[in-house]
């Protein structure tokens, strides 16, 4: 079984080789610079130093001759990402080149897969079950359908920012019923530059709470940057299970501090999506 993924694999991999050295971009800071606010970048991350299939996928990307899946890759901006186990020196060294100051995105939890994040490093979707996985071809489905659906979600969104009352509410709605894509992740925006994500996540409702608010109280913020930090703060709530009433009540805030922007409409349909539909309005 292990054999003939291995097969499988390097035979996807060497459908690679060509579109990924035309599509390749050296670092990921840069591959976010090129993506901009409306291009998708596609991430190829594999087992670098502990499994024969992430070396041989790394060879054969780098190496060989690609067919079918050079149309797709070579209209995107790629990049390969090692992933090390127990790194020394040498491999620290090149993952902080490829990555910079960055994290991998969070929603990536098997390799090696084909991951989608959007020009802010939000992370849309992923090609990585075993079922995607299983051969060339499944894999040049998935990631088709998921990047088209990520252009769909884009462009809807895009129409979005640009419209307003029900039509902008209506525009979002159909944003985030692209169910395979993840709308951007305004949970991870920073706007005092503190690891706002990263401490919440330590963090229970209460005390997420009180630093939440704390956080407003202590500094001038603009309106789009209030909205950005309550995201923040109902990201949490949303992973931490908080009850619907808690969730309703931080999304209206959020909403009511400037309804016409996309933070607002983003929140609107929040409320629809994640309060409205558990209490089967």
């Amino acid at each position: 079984m292990i054999q003939r993924f291995f097969s499988l694999l390097i035979s996807l991999l060497l459908l690679l080789g060509t579109a990924a050295r035309a599509g390749l971009t050296r670092s990921y800071p840069e591959a976010l610079k090129k993506a901009g606010h409306d291009k998708p970048v596609i991430l190829f991350c594999y087992g670098a130093n502990f499994d024969k299939v992430g070396k041989a996928a790394y060879d054969a990307i780098m190496s060989n001759k690609n067919r079918e899946f050079m149309r797709i890759l070579n209209k995107e901006i790629y990049v390969v990402i090692p992933v090390y186990q127990l790194p020394n020196e040498k491999e620290q060294a090149e993952f902080k080149r490829i990555m910079g100051k960055h994290r991998l995105p969070d929603g990536i939890w098997s390799y090696p897969c084909f991951a989608i994040v959007d020009g802010q490093g939000n992370f849309r979707g992923a090609v990585q079950s075993a079922t995607q996985m299983e051969n060339p071809q499944t894999v040049q489905e998935a990631l088709t359908k998921l990047l088209s659906d990520f252009n769909k979600q884009q462009k809807l969104l895009a129409q979005a920012s640009h419209a307003s009352g029900a039509n902008k509410e209506r525009l979002m709605r159909e944003a985030l019923s692209v169910t395979s894509i993840k709308p951007p992740d305004h949970e991870s925006f920073d706007p005092a530059n503190n690891g706002m994500v990263q401490k919440l996540q330590l963090m229970s409702i209460v005390e997420a709470n009180r630093y939440i608010r704390g956080t407003l109280a202590s500094g001038t913020f603009t309106p789009t940057e209030r909205q950005m930090i309550m995201a923040a703060y109902a990201g949490h709530l949303r992973r931490n299970s908080a009850p619907v009433d808690l969730l309703r009540a931080v999304y209206t805030e959020m909403r009511n501090i400037d309804p016409s922007s996309s933070y607002g409409a983003y929140a609107e349909g929040a409320l629809e999506i994640w309060v409205d539909a558990v209490e089967g309005k």
